[in-house]
């Protein structure tokens, strides 16, 4: 199993006799492809936070890997994170006044023990795997179009080859033809670099694309008071 929770319990300090997610057991088989989805405010963000070690459980036991990821100090988190888990935000979260390569080199900085010229060579490698053209690799990605943004960002999420992918309402903004290009581009890439996708929307229309589709409300029985 790529993921492992039980009896997951999720409560803000400022609300800390409500549970926002109360998960009692879910899990996701590796290269399994999960489309979430469910309101706004259901806690959706909330439970991909959970599964990359981003927030940690009020109670219970998240397993990913097969490792403990309640049991992780902060930084050991931070660390697996970057090892095994790719993060698709919603608003790509790139730094603006950073070309598409330094984006991706702060994400390989954790795992890489290549030399700078051989990540370099990676990096070039997947931005043109992904239709990114020579002349854009090394331009802030303020400059760059959506399109390819949506690239970049997809690049970075890609560098470290991690087994988990997960990608938070990425085409929440999007037209009609980017949203239809951007996920024709990332279910193809997860499939070549067999991973594991946990993908979160409230957009429905996404669905047909994932093996699997589950509404939030069957996950969690959030929303109870102690």
């Amino acid at each position: 199993m790529t993921i492992e929770l039980s009896n997951v319990r999720f409560r803000y300090p400022e609300q800390p006799h409500h549970n926002l997610l109360d998960i009692p057991t879910w899990s996701v088989p590796k290269e399994e492809q999960v489309f979430i989805h469910g309101p706004s405010g259901a806690g959706k963000s909330t439970l991909l936070s959970l599964l990359s070690g981003l927030l940690s459980p009020s109670e219970g036991a998240i397993k990913i890997l097969g490792e403990r990821l309640d049991q992780m100090s902060g930084r050991q988190r931070d660390q697996f994170r970057a090892a095994h888990i790719g993060y698709v935000f919603q608003q790509f979260n790139l730094i603006p006044y950073l070309s598409a390569v330094e984006n991706i080199s702060l994400a390989a900085r954790f795992t890489q023990q290549k030399n700078t010229r051989a990540l370099n060579d990676e990096i070039e490698e997947l931005l043109s795997a992904l239709n990114i053209t020579e002349k854009s690799w090394y331009r802030p990605t303020r400059h760059l179009s959506i399109g390819q943004q949506q690239r970049v960002a997809i690049a970075r999420a890609l560098i470290n080859k991690p087994q988990l992918l997960i990608a938070d309402e990425p085409t929440s903004s999007l037209d009609t033809v980017n949203r239809e290009a951007f996920m024709k581009l990332l279910m193809s890439r997860v499939a070549a670099n067999q991973m594991t996708l946990v993908f979160v929307s409230h957009d429905p229309s996404l669905s047909s694309y994932f093996n699997r589709v589950e509404s939030l409300n069957n996950i969690s029985i959030g929303g109870a008071w102690l």
